[in-house]
């Protein structure tokens, strides 16, 4: 298995389940066991493939298993920089179901809590959330976006901000 192979079967399985008013980036894949079998490092290659539908596979194949990710977060948080809103949530998502973050890993987390898309706002915020208290800790810079965050416009991104800022014993 090879990325190649990988993006073969990624797009053959999109083609399959078009329809009007899919969303293919919106969908999880269930890859075949010859595909989800194949090792860790043929799907952190995947993270600079050209095809958005193969970046996304690569990270909720990662999200299955996030105690596989560690050779690969360095180019996970580069994807949080992504042109596809939808690669820069699941970039966030799997951050928070990683087992060893680090405080780069919340602080960089945090910038994309300014991001231009609402559903990467809020995912950020849980992620940091949940990033600090594994880590235990209270980085200013990650703090202080959360407060800014706790008082936006979007409720929901209010609520999240709010609830990460509370499990970092921030909120007052």
């Amino acid at each position: 298995m090879n990325v190649e192979k990988l993006a073969e079967i990624v797009d053959e399985m999109i083609v399959q389940h078009d329809y009007p008013g899919f969303e293919p980036r919106a969908l999880k894949l269930g890859l075949p066991d010859s595909v989800t079998k194949a090792p860790a490092k043929v799907f952190s290659q995947a993270f600079g493939h050209e095809n958005v539908y193969v970046r996304l596979a690569a990270l909720r194949w990662f999200q299955e298993r996030p105690g596989m990710a560690r050779p690969a977060m360095k180019a996970v948080m580069g994807l949080y920089e992504d042109v596809d809103p939808f690669v820069r949530l699941e970039a966030l998502r799997l951050s928070e179901r990683y087992t060893e973050p680090t405080e780069e890993m919340a602080v960089r987390a945090s910038k994309l809590l300014e991001d231009e898309d609402v559903e990467v706002q809020r995912t950020a915020a849980r992620a940091c959330g949940k990033i600090c208290k594994k880590l235990k800790i209270k980085d200013a810079t990650v703090v202080d976006r959360l407060q800014k965050a706790a008082s936006a416009p979007d409720s929901m991104l209010r609520g999240k901000a709010e609830k990460a800022l509370r499990v970092m014993g921030m909120y007052d």
